[in-house]
């Protein structure tokens, strides 16, 4: 969905200072700011917001020029805070996590386990629900073993076992495998504009999981779980 550029109001040169609504999240992609609305499972375009409306990391939003804080408080984008919220930020990836090389049928077993359990948790959730489910990972399953040996058994047994699904069901699946071998992985959602996109992908520190470095350079961060 493509929302007005900006609102129209005399320009003005104070700066207002305001927070992300709980469960909003904005970037800047170019002259453009997306916003998405986890409680709305929805995203926006504010076409040719970034001259007056300036997201930043901790969610921050910082409103000058044109802009108004009225209604982006109105359109419950934003909320008067006295201090932003913390937020997870990730680090711009540099390169991709190799599958090791072997694994033993147990840890391919447990790969299963844990895959047809996250299945069964994401069936006919929303983003929000998801993104809840995200943060109370599974119980352990083995011992704990590097992320190289974990990938490699869950792309081993993940082909045996039918409904992967796109991105957001894939990085889901991989991220409570992770969890479940005591490895956490930053889920990260970015979106692209002109044509809009939306992705999403696993990152541990600036290492891509599940994923390519080629791909996931074609978004900008949004949300980090």
């Amino acid at each position: 969905m493509i929302a007005p550029s900006a609102p129209t109001h005399p320009c003005h040169a104070a700066t207002d200072a305001v927070s992300a609504a709980e469960d909003v999240y904005l970037c800047k992609v170019y002259e453009d700011v997306v916003v998405l609305n986890l409680k709305a499972d929805q995203y926006l375009c504010l076409v040719d917001a970034g001259a007056w409306l300036h997201p930043e990391p901790n969610g921050r939003l910082v409103v000058t020029g044109d802009g108004s804080t009225e209604d982006l408080i109105a359109a419950g984008i934003a909320a008067t805070q006295s201090a932003p919220r913390r937020r997870r930020i990730s680090k711009a990836p540099t390169f991709e996590l190799p599958a090791s090389h072997e694994t033993s049928p147990i840890e391919r077993l447990w790969a299963a386990v844990q895959i047809i359990d996250a299945t069964r948790v994401f069936g006919r959730k929303t983003l929000g629900q998801l993104v809840a489910a995200a943060l109370k990972p599974p119980m352990l399953s083995g011992r704990p073993t590097t992320p190289e040996r974990a990938f490699r058994a869950y792309k081993d047994a993940v082909s045996w076992i039918p409904g992967e699904g796109e991105c957001l069901q894939r990085a889901f699946i991989l991220k409570r495998v992770l969890a479940g071998r005591g490895i956490h992985a930053d889920w990260v959602f970015g979106v692209r504009t002109w044509p809009f996109g939306a992705h999403c992908w696993l990152q541990i520190d600036d290492m891509v999981v599940g994923d390519t470095l080629a791909r996931v350079s074609n978004y900008t961060p949004i949300m980090v779980v």
